[in-house]
């Protein structure tokens, strides 16, 4: 995610003074970057600006904050799962995984051929399925 730029999509929804208690201020990073941005306001992108050690362990601090709790929220995610796998819902896993690799890869090389298919089969086709076989229940 930072290297896909989160850091300056963090610092353009920046606000000073905003409520991070509601919507999508509550998202894993605002809250981690505002307490960052407010001691070390954006000026740019991230890379333009100079470095000293209290920003770079500042900086250091909010990237482990967001490490931290996505790592919680996997495993509140993991045990929500398992909670309803026990209660006898009948869970599905569709793995996308290829798919997304797909794309990423027709991306490198310029083209969006392969990624239809590998999705219809992968992920398109097994969800219809699991929908009907729900529905027909």
């Amino acid at each position: 995610m930072f290297d896909s730029g989160m850091v300056d999509e963090l610092a353009e929804f920046y606000e000073p003074d905003a409520d991070n208690r509601t919507g999508l201020r509550k998202a894993i990073g605002v809250p981690e970057f505002d307490r960052f941005f407010k001691e070390y306001p954006p000026v740019g992108p991230m890379e333009k600006e100079g470095i000293n050690s209290m920003r770079e362990r500042a900086y250091e601090e909010a990237v482990k904050a967001i490490k931290d709790n996505t790592c919680q929220l996997a495993k509140r995610q993991i045990g929500k799962i398992l909670r309803l796998k026990r209660a006898g819902w009948d869970l599905q896993r569709i793995d996308a995984t290829e798919a997304f690799r797909a794309v990423l890869t027709s991306e490198s090389n310029g083209g969006g051929e392969g990624f239809s298919d590998v999705w219809k089969k992968q992920v398109l086709e097994p969800s219809v399925k699991i929908v009907k076989r729900f529905l027909m229940e």
